[in-house]
C-alpha cells in the first residue's frame, strides 16, 4: 500500500497567472482629508505576495508522488544500508571478543608451555646430576672393589702369617719341652730347676711376629668398618637415585599428557574460527571442566 505524503514546497509548485492574482487592498492608514484644504496625500503600504497555490494536476501530483517515492526508496536504502552496517559492526565485535578471549587462552597456554619447558630444563639438570652421581658410584664400587682385592690379599698374608706364627709356637714347645727333659735337668741342677731363657733371635721373632700380627688384625677391622660404611653409603645413593628415577618418570608423563592436551586445544581452536557463539561457548565450558579434571588428578597423583 502506497502513502503519499504531500509537503508543501514552495520553490517547486507553478505561479499563478497575473490575471488570477487579487486587487490589492487600500491601506488601513491611508486617510482622506477633505474640507481642511490640504492636498489629500495617500500612502500605500504593500504586503509581502505569496504564491498561493492552485489546483494541481494530475501529472503534477504523479510528479510529485514520484518524487516522494523516489525520497522513500532512497531512505528504504539508507536503512537497508544502516541496518547492514550494524550486522556487521555486529559480527565484527562479536569476533572480536572471540580474538580477545582466543588472545587471553594462547598467552596461558604460552604461560603454561614455558613453565613446563622451565620444569624440563630442571629436569634435565636433575638427570645429568643424577649422571654424574651414578658415574660417582661406578668409581666407588671400582675402588670398593679394589679394596675388596686387597683385603683378601691381606687376608692371605694374615693367615700365611698366623700359619707361621703357629710354626714357631709348636717349636717354642718343642724346644721347652727338650729342655725339660731329665738330661738337660741333671746337667743344670746348680740352676735349682730354673730353665734358660729363649734365644735373643727366635725371641724377637716371636715377638715381630705378634705385632705383625696384631697390626694386621687392626688393620682388618678398620678396613671392615670402612667397607660397612661405603656399603651403606652406596645402598643410601641408589635409593636416593630410584626416588629420583622415580620422580623424573612422574614428570614426564605429566608433561607427555600435557602437550597432548596442549596439541587438542590448539587443534580445536583452529576449528572454533568457523564455530558459532554458543557452541564455543559450550566447548570452552568443556575445555574448562577437562583441565579441573586433569588438575585434580595431578594433585592427586603428587600427595
Amino acid at each position: 500500500m502506497l502513502t503519499c505524503v504531500c509537503r508543501p514546497v514552495s520553490g517547486n509548485l507553478p505561479k499563478m497567472p497575473p490575471t488570477m492574482m487579487p486587487a490589492p487592498k487600500p491601506a488601513r492608514s491611508a486617510i482622506a482629508i477633505t474640507g481642511l484644504g490640504v492636498t489629500p496625500t495617500v500612502v500605500v503600504t504593500a504586503e509581502p505576495k505569496m504564491n498561493v497555490p492552485g489546483r494541481l494536476t494530475s501529472a503534477e501530483l504523479r510528479a510529485m508522488a514520484l518524487r516522494q517515492q523516489q525520497q522513500i526508496d532512497s531512505q528504504h536504502q539508507l536503512l537497508a544500508t544502516k541496518e547492514q552496517r550494524l550486522r556487521f559492526l555486529k559480527s565484527q565485535e562479536v569476533r572480536n571478543a572471540v580474538a580477545s578471549a582466543e588472545g587471553e587462552r594462547l598467552r596461558r597456554l604460552r604461560e603454561r608451555v614455558e613453565a613446563q619447558e622451565s620444569k624440563l630444563r630442571r629436569l634435565r639438570a636433575l638427570r645429568g646430576q643424577v649422571d654424574l652421581q651414578k658415574t660417582y658410584n661406578v668409581t666407588l664400587s671400582n675402588d670398593l672393589d679394589s679394596i675388596r682385592a686387597l683385603f683378601s690379599e691381606k687376608e692371605k698374608e694374615l693367615s700365611l702369617a698366623v700359619a707361621k706364627v703357629e710354626a714357631l709356637t709348636r717349636q717354642l714347645e718343642d724346644l721347652r719341652r727338650d729342655r725339660r727333659c731329665p738330661i738337660n735337668l741333671l746337667s743344670n741342677g746348680n740352676n735349682n730347676g730354673n730353665a734358660q731363657p729363649l734365644p735373643p733371635q727366635a725371641s724377637r721373632e716371636l715377638e715381630k711376629l705378634r705385632r705383625e700380627l696384631v697390626y694386621r688384625n687392626q688393620l682388618s677391622l678398620q678396613q671392615d668398618a670402612r667397607l660397612h660404611l661405603q656399603r651403606e653409603a652406596l645402598q643410601q645413593r641408589q635409593a636416593e637415585l630410584r626416588s629420583v628415577d622415580q620422580r623424573i618418570y612422574e614428570l614426564q608423563t605429566r608433561l607427555q599428557r600435557k602437550k597432548a592436551a596442549n596439541v587438542q586445544n590448539n587443534a580445536q581452536n583452529q576449528n572454533q574460527l568457523h564455530i558459532p557463539p554458543h557452541e564455543l561457548h559450550q566447548q570452552q565450558q568443556h575445555q574448562q571442566q577437562q583441565q579441573q579434571q586433569q588438575q585434580h588428578q595431578a594433585h592427586q597423583q603428587s600427595a
